[in-house]
């Protein structure tokens, strides 16, 4: 770690949401010495608790995801084979090493495609060395074996490669002897990843195996017709020690071993897995043996335990903030305080506010650099000057915080999974976006909280986990449920608790834009994390073909749209376009004067809304939705305002929006009113809470006229 990371505070806790009375652990890293920690209501901007002290010093963060088996019998004369298909070359990449400190085999391909390997340890070694042997995107099957002898071992390395696998042919094949020690009886395994922190392989294994017997050239012709796990131990038979077979339980915490006693692999890190494999498709699920390694994965930072902390039992529904002090320096870890736990019945406050955590964790260490990849100059797109805040310099230059899902990978792809269990430097109520230089995210939403504290309104806030976890049930108490400025990941628990709320006559506030567009994934043995395969939108982010299942929930990933779950069918309205250029505001249209809307403009005494804001200057703007019958928006639905015809041209219409004619580049704001007392408002547009926290304005008489309408128990 540099001097410039030790002098940096900041920390994470063990889980986003917690109950009164529930135990959260603070991990934090810094420079040297001691700092206080203490409680803070963030919406309340109060102090709940006394200080205390607690020792901070200086933690690494090990990025990368391996395959790690520890003690696996090592034969006397054994083989590693092992399917690799790495992303670039260029550079030493380790795909596996065997062993202990006294004796180890180290399997690598070099900066050419060669591949080497060296089994024994300074002084007496030996190296075997096959050129040629691996290509960037292609199969290719390497088997290191060895034979020991009390005289000598011996030491073969093959690979085999084509351009088709089934056409492939055995390209090298190389042996030596020296006088080495024999193996030990057991040793670790590890599938991408050496000694040290250095070298990791970037790119695709499948199938490791680890056998009792010598494959050379000609044992190693027939693997390559034999591309799943099944195939391969019935091939080699008695003389398996184990093989990992990443299709058995796709996303399982362990890579089971099918063949041999049970020596299953940790998958650290969380590689993605349920990828198709050297075989193709062909085979179905038994052909997603693959899974893709890459040096920028972490799915936790596993830093030990700094102090832990209880919310106290009296605590009502909130936002704290776990705050670590130095003389220098302040970080503060937001914590959701869900109301306590209830059964069926009344909630104890009528309004909940759901927060959407999952995009929050999406967006988590977001990085300007990524974006400055895929936008250029940003003229395009805005006509603000980029300016980045230390934080942003900080990301831009430390990607071993772990990457969000919108950066890409140094060896290239994009991000599948994002974890909460690592410092989040952009998730703080005090954050700035470098685009808009105003509030997003978090930072958007805890004003959300706070207007509606300032209005006297008695609310409840939610994780998105929590809905994910409650279902209908949590949210069937709430006379309103209010989403926040950005929703856009959600689970399908999470989707359909929203969708029976509504359904069985509650009122939805749907605030922001953009919302309810990918189809997220919640493994309960990854806590506090997310996956998200993309597809159909045409982005450099989109899952090579066939791969887009998430092997979190088993079901297809993408865009919520092409589940036939568009948004415009629970919102009413759908993502359209974005841009940040000067944001407009809402203009009225007819529907807003008809007697079943005309109170959500009570006091408004312009025909137009919104043309101020804290970002970009009105509250139309960031990423923005509009309604669309042709996509699912319900008959009946009154369209209120809209921005349509005040956008410039750095508003880019969405990439999968393929609607004939029109201005499909605006923000609506619609209403919908349900036979049996629900309803749903929505606004469409990311910047309407921003401006909502601007001033006394039409942005607050217009949520503070429907949010008052929903509370009443007659229909709106």
């Amino acid at each position: 770690m540099t001097a410039e990371q030790e002098a940096r505070l900041m920390a994470y806790a063990d889980r986003w949401s917690a109950s009164p009375g529930q135990r959260v652990t603070l991990h934090a890293g810094g420079p040297p010495g001691t700092a206080t920690v203490d409680l803070v209501d963030l919406v309340r901007e109060t102090v709940l608790t006394p200080a205390s002290s607690v020792p901070v010093e200086p933690r690494p963060v090990q990025t990368g995801s391996h395959l790690e088996a520890p003690s696996v019998p090592i034969p006397a004369t054994g083989s590693i084979a092992l399917w690799v298909r790495p992303h670039h070359l260029g550079a030493r990449q380790v795909v596996a090493e065997l062993g202990t400190r006294s004796w180890r085999l180290l399997l690598v391909l070099d900066e050419q495609g060669g591949a080497e390997v060296t089994v024994g340890t300074l002084p007496g070694r030996v190296r075997v060395r096959v050129p040629s042997a691996a290509r960037p995107g292609a199969w290719s099957l390497l088997v290191a074996a060895w034979e020991a002898t009390p005289a000598t071992t011996t030491v073969h390395l093959t690979a085999a490669a084509g351009g088709g696998v089934r056409d492939g042919g055995v390209a090298g094949a190389g042996a030596h002897g020296a006088d080495l020690p024999p193996p030990p009886a057991t040793g670790t395994l590890r599938i991408g990843a050496g000694p040290g922190h250095g070298d990791r392989y970037a790119g695709r294994v499948a199938l490791p195996m680890l056998t009792r017997s010598l494959l050379t050239a000609t044992g190693c012709a027939p693997l390559l017709d034999l591309t799943t796990g099944g195939d391969l131990v019935e091939h080699v038979g008695g003389d398996v020690v184990a093989l990992w077979d990443a299709s058995a339980d796709p996303g399982a915490p362990l890579v089971p071993d099918i063949g041999g006693d049970g020596h299953h692999a940790r998958a650290v890190n969380r590689p993605l897995m349920g990828l198709i494999g050297p075989g193709g498709d062909a085979g179905g699920p038994a052909a997603r043996t693959a899974v893709q390694l890459s040096p920028e994965d972490l799915d936790d930072a596993r830093w030990p335990e700094t102090c832990a902390l209880t919310v106290p039992d009296e605590t009502a529904s909130t936002v704290l903030g776990i705050r670590l002090r130095t003389r220098s320096q302040s970080f503060v870890v937001p914590l959701i305080v869900r109301p306590p736990d209830r059964r069926r019945g009344p909630a104890s406050r009528p309004i909940a506010v759901i927060l959407p955590t999952f995009t929050y964790l999406a967006y988590a260490n977001h990085r300007q650099s990524s974006e400055a990849e895929y936008f250029g100059d940003y003229s395009r797109v805005t006509t603000r000057r980029i300016t980045l805040s230390p934080t942003d310099v900080y990301l831009n230059e430390h990607r071993e915080l772990g990457l969000s899902l919108y950066d890409s990978r140094l060896e290239g792809g994009a991000v599948h999974h994002s974890s909460g269990r690592r410092p989040v430097l952009n998730h703080t109520a005090d954050y700035r976006w470098w685009m808009t230089g105003a509030p997003r995210h978090f930072s958007a939403d805890i004003l959300l909280l706070r207007w509606l504290r300032s209005e006297g309104f008695a609310f409840d806030v939610l994780a998105d986990e929590d809905v994910h976890a409650g279902g209908a049930g949590l949210l069937a108490g709430y006379r309103v449920v209010l989403t926040g400025s950005h929703p856009e990941y959600v689970s399908a628990p999470e989707r359909e608790a929203v969708s029976a709320y509504v359904s069985g006559g509650g009122r939805l506030m749907y605030l922001g834009g953009n919302g309810f567009y990918w189809v997220t994934g919640v493994d309960p043995r990854h806590p506090n994390a997310i996956e998200v395969r993309r597809r159909g939108t045409g982005d450099w982010w989109d899952n090579e073909p066939g791969e887009d299942v998430l092997t979190s929930t088993g079901e297809p990933g993408g865009l919520w749209r092409h589940r036939g779950l568009p948004p415009q069918e629970l919102l009413g309205v759908g993502f359209a376009a974005q841009g940040w250029g000067p944001a407009p505001g809402y203009t009225r249209l007819p529907d807003s004067r008809r007697d079943e809307a005309a109170w959500v403009f009570a006091g408004v005494e312009t025909d137009t809304v919104g043309r101020y804001g804290l970002a970009l200057g009105g509250a139309a703007g960031d990423e923005i939705d509009r309604a669309a019958p042709e996509l699912g928006t319900p008959p009946g639905t009154l369209l209120l305002a809209t921005s349509a015809g005040a956008h410039s041209h750095h508003y880019l219409a969405a990439a999968e929006d393929s609607s004939p004619g029109g201005d499909t580049v605006r923000a609506d704001m619609t209403l919908r009113r349900l036979g049996n007392g629900g309803a749903v408002f929505s606004v469409g547009s990311i910047n309407w809470v921003a401006s909502l926290a601007c001033r006394d304005g039409d942005v607050r008489r217009v949520t503070r006229n429907v949010l008052s309408r929903f509370l009443l128990p007659d229909a709106p």
